[in-house]
């Protein structure tokens, strides 16, 4: 009775979106070629973009992670982590190229010491979601910034952070 209590309590924290609304694309596996590299391209001083390219001679640009994030599954995302990781291992990213590696490495390798952990109190929280298909959270800030984390990992939110989670709801596909 009381284990039905809680799982009701913690529902109270769910937006649950029904399955109907969310369009979903089906990709077969046999079309779906692994991510080769990428590149970064700056048009302007205020628009760039990432390039992705596949094994199949394909490419797709994205303005940020999270774009990616609808197309990518788990293993491309782990993929362009190798990359990126692999492409700086010797020199440090500069530009628009630090912006995907610091999302990618919040994302895989975050400590509290890293800036934006510190920075959290400052943050005005829009909202809360997760990727299931891939295991990952997205916590979206007013300010345009865009938190990752994965699912099975812990990162030093504080308790501000937590409360503020909790207020705006997890918004989940279905």
């Amino acid at each position: 009775m009381e284990e039905d209590d809680e799982k009701e309590e913690l529902k109270g924290f769910l937006d649950i979106i029904p399955r109907e609304e969310v369009p979903i694309e089906v990709e077969s596996i046999s079309t779906k070629f692994p991510i080769m590299d990428w590149k970064t391209c700056v048009l302007t001083e205020n628009f760039m973009y990432y390039q992705v390219f596949r094994g199949d001679g394909s490419s797709k640009n994205y303005k940020v992670l999270s774009e990616m994030l609808e197309d990518f599954d788990r293993l491309d995302v782990e993929e362009l982590y190798r990359l990126v990781k692999e492409r700086y291992s010797t020199s440090r990213p500069e530009g628009y190229d630090m912006m995907l590696w610091g999302d990618l490495h919040i994302l895989f390798e975050s400590d509290e010491d890293d800036e934006i952990w510190k920075d959290q109190h400052e943050y005005n929280l829009i909202s809360w979601r997760l990727c299931d298909f891939y295991g990952i959270h997205i916590l979206s800030m007013e300010n345009g910034l865009a938190i990752h984390m994965l699912t099975e990992k812990k990162y030093p939110l504080s308790q501000d952070m937590l409360t503020k989670m909790l207020k705006k709801k997890l918004k989940v596909d279905h």
